[in-house]
């Protein structure tokens, strides 16, 4: 017989609405996530429209995107915009220093990367240049997209065929100004963020959002100086970031396809301990911030496995399997359960790279066990995050992630990875809860029950493998989905689950 594992949810304690931000993506000039990923150009034998891959866009519609950072990562700190708009035949070619000394053509720029993010039905998120870049640079990109009146710069944006302002409103001040972006301490930092931020407007209905570059990882040090620098140094200049971006990723335990069962529990559990990124910085900005007006981002974030043989100087090229499906699961189960400290999440990155929702080759296009993750989650996007409590058993993950998760937390000694863990929502009366079994090997029934409220029955469906090292491929493209609908009926005011080893359930629910 199955272990049977629990979740207590209570409805009617909510923690905060679930920003739908929390579900985010990134797409890097980087490796071969732009070129071919996005932008094949209209010659391409490869169908598309006006150069962008049309198999893309239909994969990513269905699951509703609501924010696309670009174009970095370390690339933003030294693009230039203007490489990027006008006739594609003039635009410059560059060299992308940062990964891999690839060539650069700038065919993919402001408008083309604007069209892509309309024709899948996001919204942009822009990282300006600080780097390498000045504040007047940065302060002409947002009036070029966003001006709507007379200039020059109006006027430019409309001679290359858009009449109407793009209306961008997330503009990042930088990208990890403590490495790439420009090997800065935070002092540093604080100030020249405050000097481009004078420099960015509000246009018309477009209110800027500006994100301050945060932390890697839990250097709370970075975000104790950077807040205390912008509210102590000469004067408050809080009210010039609306954001604060902190970047997490959970590395690697073997390799992306080829890992052990501790090694499957290592990664789970590094990938656990983003739930101490958020509450450590939270912590630390609510000391400068109690009332959170500069909202937490974390936008970038996910596994980082060894290059694959055979792709480009450091394209970041790797496989996604069902273990990827899990870290994406437990960071989002994470995120809604700290709905009141997060505001926005994005993944690194959507196509080919890192902890990708699709890979591409040539005319084919596949559906990593990821993507079928942001699919499951949808539900939650807009609804009120409730308490979830998991009363669950530990599982090991054979000592290795004991002190890198330890370090994750500023006031716990240790770290255990539950059997399940969880979190719920709630939106116009219906409950969606969310739940990994970590075990690679064990299945589970999972028992949900709900105190002040009932669900008489449930819609159920699981994303499951018959293999940890499951994955979907060109040739298999559909090995790795979400199963067809189930109902399930309460019994004596709980509903029984079951699990298979290794898999993610979402159970859906009138009250």
């Amino acid at each position: 017989m199955n272990a049977v594992q629990r979740l207590t949810i209570l409805p009617n304690e909510p923690i905060a609405p679930i920003s739908p931000y929390l579900y985010g993506q990134f797409a890097e000039h980087l490796g071969e996530l732009v070129y071919p990923g996005i932008w094949v150009g209209p010659d391409s034998a490869i169908p598309n429209t006006n150069g962008i891959r049309n198999d893309v866009v239909e994969a990513l519609k269905p699951i509703h995107l609501p924010v696309l950072r670009w174009p970095g990562g370390c690339f933003a700190d030294g693009y230039h915009w203007r490489d990027g708009i006008g006739p594609s035949t003039q635009r410059p070619m560059r060299i992308n220093y940062w990964w891999g000394m690839a060539p650069e053509p700038n065919h993919f720029g402001t408008h083309e990367f604007i069209a892509f993010c309309r024709a899948i039905g996001t919204e942009p998120y822009f990282t300006g240049n600080v780097g390498s870049g000045t504040p007047k640079e940065l302060s002409e990109w947002v009036e070029y997209c966003n001006f709507d009146g007379n200039s020059n710069l109006a006027e430019e944006r409309r001679a290359n065929g858009a009449d109407k302002p793009f209306g961008v409103k997330f503009w990042a001040v930088g990208n990890e100004s403590w490495g790439c972006g420009g090997s800065m301490d935070p002092e540093y930092y604080a100030s020249l963020f405050s000097q481009f931020r004078t420099f960015m407007f509000d246009y018309a209905d477009t209110k800027m959002h500006a994100i301050a570059c945060g932390a890697p990882d839990c250097n709370w040090e970075w975000t104790r100086r950077f807040m205390d620098a912008l509210k102590h140094r000469f004067w408050n200049r809080q009210h010039m970031a609306q954001s604060l971006a902190a970047h997490y990723y959970c590395g690697t335990a073997g390799t992306a396809t080829e890992y052990t069962e501790a090694q499957w529990l290592e990664l789970l559990s590094k990938a656990a301990a983003i739930e101490g990124i958020v509450t450590g910085h939270r912590q630390i900005m609510d000391g400068y911030d109690p009332e959170r007006k500069i909202s937490l981002i974390i936008d970038e974030w996910g596994a980082w496995h060894p290059v694959e043989a055979g792709k480009p100087n450091s394209g970041l090229y790797q496989q996604n399997t069902i273990r990827d499906a899990c870290v994406a699961a437990l960071s989002f189960d994470v995120f809604n359960n700290h709905a009141d400290k997060i505001f926005m999440a994005n993944m690194a990155q959507l196509i080919n790279v890192l902890q990708a929702l699709l890979l591409v080759q040539e005319d084919r296009c596949v559906k990593t066990p990821t993507y079928h993750v942001w699919d499951l989650y949808q539900p939650h996007k807009g609804a009120t995050a409730v308490r979830c409590i998991a009363e669950s058993e530990t599982v090991s993950d054979g000592g290795a992630a004991k002190e890198f998760c330890q370090r994750m937390y500023l006031d716990k000694s240790s770290f255990a990875l539950r059997a399940v863990q969880g979190s719920a929502s709630v939106k116009d009366g219906r409950l969606c809860v969310t739940a990994c079994n970590t075990h690679p090997t064990q299945p589970v029934e999972l028992e949900i029950e709900l105190f002040g409220a009932h669900m008489p029955q449930a819609e159920v469906v699981r994303l499951a493998a018959d293999d940890i090292h499951a994955h979907n491929t060109f040739d298999q493209p559909d090995r790795v989905t979400l199963s067809a609908p189930e109902q399930v009926e309460a019994k004596g005011g709980r509903l029984r689950v079951s699990m298979p080893a290794g898999s993610i359930v979402r159970v859906q629910g009138a009250l």
